[in-house]
């Protein structure tokens, strides 16, 4: 029950009486009244339930130390504006009885007697914990929709490069084969037209690779067994590693089965694998799971959120080089490559993520400096019927 001060110890000099402290203890809002030196005199109802301590814990106690609290400025900062204006306001985390943070929204007003003279604190906390993490939540989906928005719009743009430029290698392929064939073996001229044959194939693998990223339409949707996917393609995988990488797998011997495309799943494994032994120069470990995974609630990752359903999830794990902050936000940008010039076209993972979110999939990627990343693609799990489930 909470604790009510008597008028010597509450308000020396009737600054509150009994009857203004059971309208406190009315309040929804966590209410308490402190001394000039932060000592808990009044807890009301409301605070119990808040933090979990009854009256008796607290009363007697420094607010700050019970509450472990974390200030927006410094606390000598913060009483300083209190003695001037007489009232504070912001936002501070608190802990609870049970070890939990909660968010709340505090107000200070400071309790004078006689001569104006400060005699105690009077603080009101409201929990919006809830409400930050709306917030939080909210800021987080309209990131994504931007990034979706720029992601389409780069996709436009370079489809329509992709189909000039086309025309124009068809040109170059064909009148370089034709000066390949002419040319005498053996002499500079040969070796020129090989190379005008070389850079135009290497950019018409470019193109393709443009269009297959920023194509609108979907790819065949058939059942496909991810298992077997997989190891189809790390077969491939393991044929051009280099020695100082290992590879292993946890892949499960039941079919998990997708509406989707065998070669864009190949094409997912193939890109993530790339990319992680790309990240590992010196060697390494490379670990690739497939596993089923239940999702009970809205769950937010870091491209995507997974709605309740059934998902396979793939995941790939290395101990590389890692992701910075400010690169992680990026790595999906088409075009976007941290690798030096000529090594690579920043497709790769824009293409894994243009496949995945077609698939109706989120994509999660965990990665810390110097200790290496864990991408994770999750794709709903098709039901018996080999329809992709419902959310």
């Amino acid at each position: 029950m909470a604790k009510a001060l008597d008028a010597k110890s509450a308000s020396p000099n009737g600054v509150m009486g009994a009857g203004a402290l059971e309208i406190l203890d009315l309040s929804h809002d966590a209410i308490c009244v402190r001394s000039m030196s932060g000592v808990i005199q009044y807890w009301n109802r409301a605070a119990e339930r808040l933090y979990g301590w009854t009256a008796d814990d607290a009363v007697g106690r420094v607010s700050h130390a019970l509450f472990k609290t974390v200030f927006p400025d410094t606390l000598d900062r913060i009483e300083a504006e209190l003695m001037l204006a007489g009232r504070w306001e912001g936002e501070l985390v608190h802990m609870l009885k049970n070890g939990s943070r909660v968010t709340v929204a505090s107000r200070w007003s400071m309790l004078r007697g006689d001569a104006s003279i400060p005699i105690a604190i009077l603080e009101c906390n409201s929990d919006i914990s809830a409400w930050r993490r709306l917030e939080s939540e909210r800021a987080r989906f309209e990131e994504r929709l931007r990034q979706a928005e720029k992601l389409a719009a780069i996709g436009r743009f370079a489809s329509g490069i992709a189909h000039d430029f086309n025309s124009v290698l068809s040109g170059i392929l064909a009148f370089g084969e034709m000066l390949l064939d002419e040319a005498a073996e053996n002499t500079s001229g040969k070796r020129h037209a090989q190379n005008v044959l070389t850079a135009a194939m290497r950019g018409r693998h470019l193109v393709h690779q443009i269009l297959a990223y920023s194509r609108n339409e979907r790819g065949q949707r058939t059942p496909t067994d991810v298992c077997r996917t997989v190891a189809e393609t790390l077969q491939l995988v393991c044929s051009s590693l280099p020695e100082s990488v290992k590879l292993d797998s946890t892949i499960p011997d039941v079919p998990l089965v997708v509406m989707g495309d065998a070669t864009q799943l190949h094409q997912v494994v193939t890109n993530l694998c790339t990319n992680a032994v790309q990240a590992m120069p010196s060697g390494g470990s490379l670990h690739v799971a497939v596993e089923p995974v239940d999702v009970g609630a809205d769950y937010a990752v870091s491209h995507g959120t997974l709605v309740p359903r059934r998902y396979v999830r793939m995941g790939v794990d290395d101990r590389g080089c890692g992701i910075d902050e400010a690169t992680l936000a990026r790595i999906f940008e088409p075009f976007f490559t941290t690798k030096e010039r000529g090594r690579g076209t920043g497709l790769g993972l824009a293409l894994v993520y243009a496949i995945v979110t077609d698939l109706d999939g989120a994509i999660d990627v965990k990665s810390v400096p110097a200790r290496g990343s864990t991408f994770s693609i999750y794709i709903p799990m098709a039901d018996a019927t080999g329809a992709a489930p419902t959310a």
